[in-house]
């Protein structure tokens, strides 16, 4: 690759598309002919990365959505990394997991289980449109303004693996939030939409860029609002200059009112610029500890990892122990650290003390 990295990927993005990668990878797989740099950059796509320059070894990044995991996911990630991997993996703060030391002719079994268990590595990197960021206990938490499970669940569909939305001019990050005043995550997503209510206690979405509230829309106009968002940045983003490719420099370059009255000319509805609503007086519930959850009957126990590193023990543990205690899925915080979604709340103190024994620790 040549010094002018813009040139270069928007040359690599022309030739082949992302979501054409996935063969060049069986391809290496089968025949371990050293990988070019371009189609090196084409596999950070499908979330392999070379951890060394002779390619001896390889590293997956698993995005998730959401960040769940359900107790059959969790024990196939025991079994890849044991039989492909160092005997341990990765909880990151992007809500993914990450296995090292991987050889590129174990990589088409890997997909194939993951496969199997409903994962895939789509869109873990490149210029499209990342997986949704929700808040950790958005489905269990009853001091939320609204539920936002099925919306995220239809903005990853109507992004990840989209051809239209497959070549921006760079990476865009967007979250949805129950509450009114958003996820607490380690960075601020470029869009978000966060809910909250108007004086007629009918719910409604802020569109918040860049962190500045711009307008307000209905739950039924998120989807589209989401999908006009990012056509405007497909459409009209800085493909000449890799430093001003971003989403923000857009935004900034036109001014919020100028992106405020484009978007809006864009969706076949009014984007309410002003609205009367009711500041929210219920405080967020806690993401550690054992708490009670909006089902009833049961809690969530969130867990302080020391170590962002898992050993399949530990693995092992955790799947026994969520076994033992009749819960089956656990959630990545946007800090690495763990939460049981679904513990049964008349054996949740012993089910946290337990899981203190194993290193996931809820008293903290």
């Amino acid at each position: 690759m040549s010094n002018n990295l813009i040139s270069d990927i928007e040359k690599i993005k022309k030739e082949k598309n992302e979501i054409d990668v996935l063969a060049d990878t069986y391809f290496h797989a089968v025949f371990g002919e050293k990988i070019s740099l371009e189609d090196l950059e084409r596999f950070k796509w499908y979330g392999i990365y070379a951890q060394d320059e002779e390619q001896n070894y390889f590293k997956l990044k698993i995005p998730l959505s959401m960040g769940e995991l359900n107790l059959s996911q969790l024990k196939t990630f025991s079994l890849i990394s044991k039989e492909f991997s160092n005997d341990g993996l990765i909880f990151s703060s992007e809500q993914k997991i990450e296995l090292l030391n991987l050889k590129i002719f174990d990589l088409p079994k890997i997909f194939r289980l993951l496969q199997e268990v409903n994962l895939n590595t789509f869109f873990e990197a490149g210029h499209t449109v990342k997986r949704v960021l929700t808040c950790p206990i958005n489905t269990i938490d009853n001091s939320q303004v609204f539920n936002v499970s099925a919306l995220a669940k239809k903005l990853d569909e109507t992004f990840v693996g989209n051809k239209k939305f497959s070549n921006l001019p760079n990476s865009l990050q967007m979250a949805i939030s129950g509450h009114e005043e958003g996820c607490n995550v380690q960075t601020t997503p470029e869009v978000s939409f966060n809910a909250t209510t108007d004086n007629k206690d009918k719910i409604i979405f802020m569109i918040k860029i860049l962190d500045v509230t711009i307008g307000y829309i209905s739950p039924a106009q998120v989807i589209n609002t989401a999908k006009a968002i990012a056509e405007i940045y497909r459409d009209f983003g800085d493909r000449e200059d890799f430093s001003s490719s971003s989403f923000e420099h857009l935004v900034k370059k036109w001014g919020m009112a100028r992106f405020f009255d484009i978007l809006n000319a864009s969706a076949n509805y009014k984007i309410q610029r002003n609205i009367s609503t009711k500041q929210s007086i219920t405080p967020r519930n806690p993401r550690m500890g054992i708490n009670k959850s909006s089902i009833e009957g049961e809690s969530y126990i969130g867990c302080k990892i020391t170590s962002s590193r898992i050993e399949n023990k530990s693995l092992d543990s955790l799947s026994n122990l969520l076994e033992k205690y009749s819960a089956s899925k656990i959630k990545i915080t946007h800090k690495g650290n763990i939460i049981i979604l679904d513990a049964p709340s008349k054996s949740a103190n012993d089910f946290a003390k337990e899981l203190e024994k194993i290193d996931f620790n809820p008293f903290v």
